[in-house]
């Protein structure tokens, strides 16, 4: 347990400073975890180069909102914090389904550990993560056995791969929680891994923020707020 905790405090520290890296510096650090993929698994590189794309087309631009008063608003996306990923199926689709997870999470913001004990995949995808430039600790590999300790801490996101009976049971322990709500994202058709196919993956690991700034004066432009005719 004790290996769990310092596990999940290591992807803490590293969300806090990747949460903060603009986008354009993380789709460089996963365009060059995709290239350290490239030549030994490219079904598993084209399916990373996939979600970049998709993510940056989403996630890449800060919206102007409508400022009623003068100032500026601003919507923004970030991460929720450390993600798992939990892989109980070593079938190859299967192993599509949790690249895409796995970009989706590192592109919204978020760390990752990846609990699996397909072996090969994990030392492919370890392999290619010490090649690229991500950051120490923000992608961790741990054996599938290790998720049942660490759904007790304070991971914000969940993806899962495998079958519909574990997943109604990660459902029901992540419904016994108590603090923030955590949501499960799951792929559990492995024959067509619709999830894996959908474009906004990224969007259910992402919050939304928003930025407002006085720009005309202390409080806005208060005239604007002003209710009723001139004889009140």
């Amino acid at each position: 347990m004790v290996h769990q905790v310092t596990r999940f405090s290591d992807a803490f520290s590293a969300w806090e400073n990747w949460n903060l890296t603009d986008f354009d510096s993380k789709s460089e650090c996963l365009l060059a975890f995709k290239q350290a993929l490239q030549s030994a698994q490219p079904e598993l590189a084209a399916v990373v180069s996939y979600h970049i794309e998709q993510a940056s087309a989403l996630l890449a631009v800060t919206h102007q909102l409508v400022g009623p008063t003068g100032e500026t608003n601003e919507l923004y996306t970030a991460g929720r914090g450390v993600a798992l990923v939990v892989q109980d199926s070593t079938e190859e689709q299967a192993k599509l389904a949790v690249v895409a997870q796995l970009t989706a999470v590192l592109a919204s913001g978020n760390s990752v550990i990846l609990c699996s004990d397909d072996t090969k995949l994990s030392q492919e995808l370890e392999a290619a993560y010490v090649q690229s430039s991500l950051p120490t600790n923000l992608v961790q590999f741990a054996a599938l056995d290790a998720y049942h300790q660490l759904l007790d801490s304070d991971v914000r996101s969940v993806g899962y791969v495998g079958s519909g009976e574990v997943e109604k049971t990660i459902n029901r322990q992540l419904a016994k929680r108590t603090g923030a709500i955590v949501s499960l994202t799951s792929e559990t058709d492995l024959s067509s891994i619709p999830v894996a196919h959908d474009p906004h993956l990224v969007l259910r690991f992402i919050t939304e923020r928003t930025r407002t700034i006085n720009i005309t004066a202390v409080g806005g432009n208060a005239t604007l707020l002003e209710l009723g005719s001139d004889a009140h």
